[in-house]
């Protein structure tokens, strides 16, 4: 990270409470944010303004960052940034949407594509009827979970899915919500890096 990084980072408002100094954090959070600088040169802001109950961040990346992780995941990676763009789209997360339509793009190697789903995945032609399934389900666990029903599943099943793949879609779509529901109260501020290349974290 460079001095003018370092500087913009200790002055600029990027979270509606406290943004704490990297001194006050956990040797794990700490830890964690020096891998983030080492692999994409910055910290998410995301993760600098959750850091403030930087114990509650570090129990909370335990569960969210497999989803992230190409490498990881009973679904494609794809599939999850797909679950991720939708669900944030819905709930109208500007952080979050500009993060995850940047690496769904990224993930599918179409970034106009990635945006498309993003707009409305309903009007995208080309989607495939297991992605279609897993963007509605996505939705429905966003704006109605109690409309999710056997036959979902029953869908999900025909077109491949096992109940461990059902649940992982169900589990990404709920944690996709509550990041989003954390990033707009706190009202995070997009990071630069989202409008220049490489910039989110799953790039």
């Amino acid at each position: 990270m460079t001095e003018a990084t370092l500087a913009r980072h200790s002055t600029e408002r990027i979270s509606r409470l406290r943004v704490p100094d990297e001194s006050e954090l956990t040797d794990e959070v700490r830890a964690f944010f020096a891998e983030s600088r080492a692999r994409q040169g910055y910290v998410l802001n995301y993760f600098r303004a959750h850091a403030l109950n930087s114990e509650n961040l570090a129990r909370f990346n335990a569960y969210l960052l497999p989803f992230l992780d190409p490498s990881r995941g009973r679904l494609p990676y794809a599939e999850r940034e797909l679950i991720a763009t939708v669900v944030s789209a819905a709930n109208r997360c500007a952080y979050c949407h500009l993060n995850h339509v940047r690496s769904l793009g990224a993930a599918i190697g179409d970034k106009a594509r990635a945006q498309l789903i993003a707009l409305d995945y309903r009007h995208v032609a080309d989607l495939s009827e297991r992605e279609r399934a897993l963007a509605d389900l996505a939705t429905k666990i966003t704006e109605d979970p109690r409309s999710v029903g056997e036959a979902d599943f029953e869908r999900l099943r025909g077109l491949g899915l096992d109940d461990q793949d059902i649940l992982e879609a169900i589990e990404i779509a709920a944690i996709f919500n509550a990041t989003n529901r954390i990033s707009i109260a706190l009202g995070v501020v997009p990071d630069k890096e989202f409008f220049e290349k490489g910039g989110s974290y799953g790039d």
